[in-house]
């Protein structure tokens, strides 16, 4: 027999505002062991079950629902919670005390809700009284649907590990007219600033030729990222890039260099949203893809200024990314959500200078550094968007950027074999780039 009809008469008095009131023998207090309802009032979704207890036996959990002490919320919720299809028993919203007795809201009959303020079930009654699971709103939610920007932010930043990395030297891949030039690079590092938690990484291959008046290359190479997100949430990405640079000769009386190019990048990103649900960690997976294109130009004044024997050369830099990521659905978890596309574009200057310094104690090697300050015009990313299993949609702002940081590099490069080998470490102050990573590369000519 459904508890529904497990009926006691109170007594004759109570009758008069009640005639009968669900009865239920004493059971389990965990509401996980029990059928929850998922109901949506007053543009948030709760999810509620059922415990059977009494009032002196468990106080505490009963004033601590929601709709203690506000009947209008109780009321609210008992109706929403009578016209679910899915309920197999009658709840019992509790929200005071009054009389000696406890005042609740209950399913009289099928889609029926009334109110019994004063002579309803005493306080030592066991009875189905309603608890909450959860509360599903979108400020619940926030934190971990917004640190999907956290994942989109990892895809970029192998992509500028790609320019300001492997190709933040462009003339070290600088060959004799005529000649042509292979190399092979790579570049790893962590991405640990503010509240980030991650790694980053490339590998390429690269030709080039020299005609004269300018010099070609051409890089195909893959990036791959990792980003530790909120509640145990994670986000992986990877994808393949084509870069192709000219390198232009301005005046070769002051050595002046225009280093033109343009890349696109095509890529995947894998998340796991992480997120509390009715209090335990819980999780929902997507994957979408992303398609990333960008302009590049820079200006080297070689040799400039020397101090002994390190020349020091000035540089200005200038890019432009464009990164779109489709829209996708999650799978999983208690609330997955659908996320709408979203692009972000950003633009970056930067100032420094390189210096080359030769090793005195071993031969054809030299002491490679460089110092820069760069700044992003752009002040947010973009927001994030979408809806949360049908219950609710959401428009959250993106992160604020850091504006401005600086970049440093240090490393060794030199005469190995037949061709040039580098070394280099590099680091960044507080930015939304890797804040340390090794640069690795080596060089044919032919």
């Amino acid at each position: 027999m459904k508890l529904k009809n497990r009926l006691l008469p109170f007594s004759f008095v109570a009758g008069l505002c009640l005639p009968m009131v669900g009865f239920a023998e004493p059971g389990p207090l965990d509401p996980s062991m029990n059928p929850s309802v998922t109901v949506e009032y007053g543009g948030s979704t709760y999810s509620i079950s059922r415990v059977v207890t009494s009032y002196n036996d468990n106080p505490d959990l009963l004033t601590s629902q929601p709709w203690w002490g506000n009947p209008s919320l109780a009321s609210g919720l008992s109706q929403a919670v009578a016209d679910a299809e899915n309920v197999s028993v009658r709840l019992v919203f509790a929200y005071s005390i009054k009389d000696g007795s406890i005042s609740i809201f209950w399913e009289e009959a099928p889609g029926s809700v009334v109110d019994c303020p004063t002579g309803c079930p005493s306080l030592d009654l066991y009875d189905d009284y309603a608890i909450l699971n959860e509360l599903i709103t979108q400020a619940s939610m926030a934190n971990s649907l917004q640190s999907t920007s956290q994942g989109f932010s990892s895809l970029n930043s192998g992509l500028n590990m790609m320019i300001n990395g492997a190709h933040s030297r462009p003339l070290s891949r600088m060959v004799a007219p005529g000649k042509s030039t292979f190399w092979a690079a790579g570049d790893w590092g962590t991405d640990e600033h503010g509240q980030r938690s991650g790694s980053a990484g490339l590998a390429e291959v690269g030709v080039g030729h020299n005609y004269g008046s300018f010099q070609f290359n051409a890089s195909l190479g893959q990036t791959w990222a990792r980003q530790n997100l909120s509640s145990n949430g994670r986000a992986e990405s990877d994808g393949q890039y084509l870069l192709v640079e000219g390198i232009v000769p301005v005046s070769a009386e002051q050595n002046l260099f225009a280093t033109l190019g343009a890349f696109g990048h095509w890529g995947e990103i894998d998340m796991r949203r992480g997120y509390i649900s009715a209090s335990a960690l819980d999780s929902s997976k997507g994957n979408a893809d992303s398609q990333t294109w960008g302009l590049r130009a820079r200006l080297d004044w070689v040799d400039a200024l020397s101090l002994g024997n390190t020349g020091i050369s000035p540089y200005a830099d200038l890019s432009y990314t464009h990164s779109k990521l489709d829209g996708y659905t999650e799978k999983g978890g208690a609330n997955p959500a659908s996320f709408d596309s979203r692009t972000d574009r950003y633009t970056e200057a930067r100032l420094g200078f390189g210096t080359e310094t030769p090793l005195s104690w071993w031969s054809g090697y030299n002491l490679v550094a460089n110092l820069e300050a760069a700044h992003r015009f752009e002040d947010r990313s973009a927001g994030v968007s979408g809806n949360v299993n049908g219950l609710f949609t959401f428009n959250l702002p993106g992160e604020d950027y850091q504006n401005d940081w600086l970049k440093a590099g240090v490393g060794i490069e030199g005469l190995l074999g037949d061709g040039k080998a580098s070394l280099m470490l590099n680091g960044t102050t507080d930015s939304d780039q890797p804040d340390m990573w090794v640069a690795a590369s080596y060089q044919l000519s032919f």
